[in-house]
């Protein structure tokens, strides 16, 4: 089953508003302030249909850019071409990344690391800190889960920490749901630059369907691969 479940990807034939996947995220929009101007390496680790991609492509910077999804690779690869816009884009998983060692400025992590069980998760950070250049940095967002809050639907569940999903367009993904000493241990190797917690809710808006979500969140990590080990 494991394996098999880290082979599922979003289905974005399901996903029928894509306002959002389309729109930078603010704090991924001010990280050139960071890692300097063109021409940094960047890598969009499941780039989705491409948001962080186009966006990093339109400042010159070198991007490459996986996603596991078929359907998402062919968007970004489009949205590129139809803004004159170059990047490398493929298919593949995260849990088998062929990036040279300290190669990246930044390896870019939206939303996607968590779509795995604990140690595949684990693996896949430290391919990330591998292929980062010593000073690099590290952006990426972490599943969290209050360990005193139960998960709101017993669907899926593997364990205290572990679902997957069973509603499109996730269905049959992983979700793993870190505390904050797992967060804190992931990244022990990285110096942690910025780390805050953030919860979203979603429309239609009421007392009753925000606590229903309380408790779960993500952290936002912005983290750098010390100069030497």
């Amino acid at each position: 089953m494991k394996e098999k479940s880290l082979q599922v990807n979003w289905d974005w034939s399901k996903v029928e508003d894509f306002t959002y996947w389309k729109i930078p995220d603010g704090y991924v929009m001010s990280l050139p302030y960071y890692i300097g101007k063109p021409p940094a390496r960047i890598f969009d680790l499941g780039c989705g249909v491409g948001r962080h991609t186009v966006y990093f492509a339109s400042l010159g910077y070198e991007v490459d850019a996986l996603d596991l999804s078929s359907d998402a690779v062919k968007s970004t690869q489009a949205w590129l071409k139809k803004d004159g816009l170059k990047a490398n884009v493929y298919r593949g998983k995260m849990t088998d990344l062929t990036q040279p060692d300290n190669h990246y400025d930044l390896v870019l992590a939206f939303n996607v690391i968590y779509h795995a069980f604990k140690d595949d998760m684990v693996r896949v950070i430290n391919e990330i800190y591998r292929i980062i250049k010593p000073g690099g940095f590290f952006f990426g967002t972490i599943l969290t889960k209050d360990p005193n809050q139960p998960f709101y639907d017993k669907t899926g569940v593997i364990n205290e920490q572990t679902l997957i999903k069973q509603e499109e367009p996730e269905k049959g993904i992983p979700h793993f749901f870190s505390y904050t000493e797992d967060v804190l241990e992931f990244f022990k190797n990285f110096e942690i630059k910025d780390l805050y917690y953030k919860e979203w809710y979603r429309a239609p808006y009421s007392i009753e369907s925000i606590n229903d979500k309380k408790g779960y969140g993500h952290y936002i990590l912005f983290a750098q691969k010390p100069e030497s080990d």
